[in-house]
């Protein structure tokens, strides 16, 4: 028999990964969709819980193939009502399937030719598409501080399209421990006051790259300790970028060229 009632224990579990406090306290995140869904099986990521639909993954080809991946992938996955998808998704039409993936270990960080840190961003779809292109450059990881969107937040998950499954992400992390791994060197900030274009700036590799908040730019605490502060040139009606779209420009004029051809 399906699951039919929301109150159920692994309908509650699920929905409360929506909550950054419950995502920490159990290791786990909240994905849905069928195309996020086959990215983490297809990646090896584990799922403890799974809810389904079978008629609304039946109706496409990818959603059936999933269908039949998904009784040896999860720990436990569970038949379920539409109405009680719904309840768990975050997405106005959902298409299936939610799970819960256990995450994973995250190695030790080290330094790499190009490191992003997030410090201060708040909007999900903004950190999502910043990974999407993280992973799209290579770059070596992607650190959000402590102050701003949480990582594995479902919003971030959906905007991410599967970059959380093949960067290293580190979460919680504080100033001090940043800077026990990248040197302060190797720190540069983007900011719409600085004086210097990206375009100017003798990038050198390794580099870690500093994002702030939409609205109010950099934390204090990125000011004492940032010396090097770049900005994108622009035409001047135009008062500033959206910071992923920023972001993305920044990454591919340091780090692109390093991606071969063909790949």
């Amino acid at each position: 028999m399906p699951i039919s009632s929301a109150s159920n224990a692994h309908v509650s579990f699920l929905r409360s990964l929506e909550r950054a406090s419950m995502r920490r306290k159990h290791g786990a995140y909240l994905i849905e969709g069928v195309r996020l869904t086959h990215e983490a099986v297809a990646s090896g990521q584990r799922a403890s819980v799974v809810l389904y639909d079978p008629e609304a993954l039946a109706r496409t080809t990818d959603g059936a193939r999933l269908l039949e991946s998904l009784g040896n992938w999860a720990d436990r996955a569970y038949e379920a009502t539409p109405r009680v998808v719904a309840a768990v998704a975050q997405t106005e039409s959902p298409s299936g399937v939610v799970a819960a993936l256990v995450r994973s270990q995250t190695p030790p960080l080290t330094t790499g030719p190009l490191g992003i840190v997030l410090d201060g961003l708040s909007d999900p779809g903004n950190a999502g598409t910043i990974l999407r292109t993280a992973d799209a450059v290579g770059a070596s990881y992607v650190i959000g501080m402590p102050a701003g969107v949480d990582l594995f937040a479902p919003k971030v998950l959906r905007a991410g399209m599967g970059a959380h499954f093949r960067l290293p992400l580190y979460t919680q992390v504080t100033w001090d421990d940043l800077l026990d791994h990248v040197a302060a060197d190797d720190l540069v900030a983007m900011d719409a006051g600085a004086t210097c274009s990206i375009y100017d700036f003798p990038w050198r590799e390794p580099v870690c790259l500093l994002v702030g908040n939409e609205a109010h730019g950099l934390s204090a605490e990125a000011r004492v300790r940032v010396t090097s502060l770049v900005r994108i040139p622009m035409r001047s009606a135009v008062q500033s970028l959206n910071a992923s779209v920023a972001a993305s420009i920044t990454m591919y004029h340091v780090h692109g060229r390093n991606i071969p051809v063909g790949a």
